[in-house]
């Protein structure tokens, strides 16, 4: 299993089976659209069909869409259809992590053209390209160019925030790593339509026996720290029974001298995400009083407060 491993330069640094990354000065890459979940839907017009392509973005943490991104129909068997048609925007566009990518499209038909069926819908990117089958075939006016056919608009819907009832909170797998336990802080959406959630929680340790009883503060908040290569817990999309996490880590009270430490136990964490809500969930373990002695990072797309390889 992947262990975590809090770097004390001033690049934010995490080691992931091997493999450092930094989150200090990352370049935003272009999309791999073979990463993608696609489909499509169809409805008809006076005089042709307006195919709808939603695009479910898996990389982390963004990719960049480029303008020059191509849509090409295809026969059944994988044939073109006329020309690849763009849409035309001078404007490139970060894609966050998870996050719905929705391209429109309509075509002609009925018209004195020369009309083929299309099966498929390819979208080509500047390196790579994703083949998406239609929900139905449908005729496509060709007549010697794709003139007929337009790209109509493009969009990157952003779901709401995440309501805190929705949002379930728990503890992943704990990993050791020079000195210090990393407890992934799991929240799970146990709603039934998609929401977000962002940001690096603001984590408490406390006393108290469950979420029902007083919870008296031990030790310091921990500091918030960007060792998840997130970019401080970029916008994630979770849909219905998904689930993101940050990595909270405490440090062995052993590190530092009794007297500096001031070590205390605790039985439980008050963990707060700014815009959504707070939570108290059990978990067991020592924290310094006298100094910070516990770290937080930002949420990520995986369950065990690293970010996926």
């Amino acid at each position: 299993m992947a262990a975590l491993v809090l770097s004390t330069s001033a690049y934010s640094v995490i080691s992931i089976g091997g493999r450092s990354v930094s989150s200090a000065g990352v370049t935003v890459a272009s999309c791999n659209l073979q990463k993608f979940a696609a489909s499509s839907s169809i409805t008809s017009r006076p005089g042709g069909s307006t195919v709808r392509v939603v695009m479910l973005s898996h990389v982390f943490p963004t990719c960049q869409w480029s303008s020059a991104t191509r849509y090409q129909f295809l026969t059944a068997q994988s044939q073109p259809i006329g020309n690849a048609v763009v849409y035309p925007s001078a404007q490139r566009t970060n894609v966050n992590v998870t996050f719905q990518v929705v391209q429109n499209i309509s075509t002609t038909e009925g018209v004195l053209c020369t009309s083929k069926v299309a099966r498929y819908l390819a979208v080509i990117g500047p390196r790579s390209r994703r083949v998406v089958r239609l929900a139905s075939t449908i005729g496509v006016c060709v007549g010697g160019t794709t003139k007929w056919t337009t790209v109509d608009s493009l969009s990157f819907p952003v779901a709401d925030k995440c309501a805190s009832k929705l949002l379930r909170l728990g503890i992943g797998q704990p990993e050791g790593a020079a000195g210090t336990i990393y407890y992934p802080l799991v929240f799970t959406n146990i709603g039934s339509v998609a929401c977000t959630i962002s940001g690096i929680p603001r984590v408490q340790p406390s006393t108290g026996t469950s979420s029902n009883t007083t919870h008296v503060p031990v030790g310091p908040k921990a500091a918030l720290r960007d060792f998840s290569a997130s970019g401080y817990g970029q916008e994630i999309r979770l849909a219905p029974r998904a689930q993101a996490s940050a990595a909270y880590g405490v440090a062995q009270s052993a590190n530092y001298p009794k007297s500096r430490c001031g070590p205390a136990n605790f039985t439980g964490v008050t963990v707060q995400v700014a815009g959504i809500g707070q939570w108290w969930t059990p978990l067991k373990s020592s924290t310094c009083t006298k100094v910070v002695s516990t770290f937080v990072s930002g949420v990520v797309p995986t369950t065990t407060g690293a970010p996926p390889l």
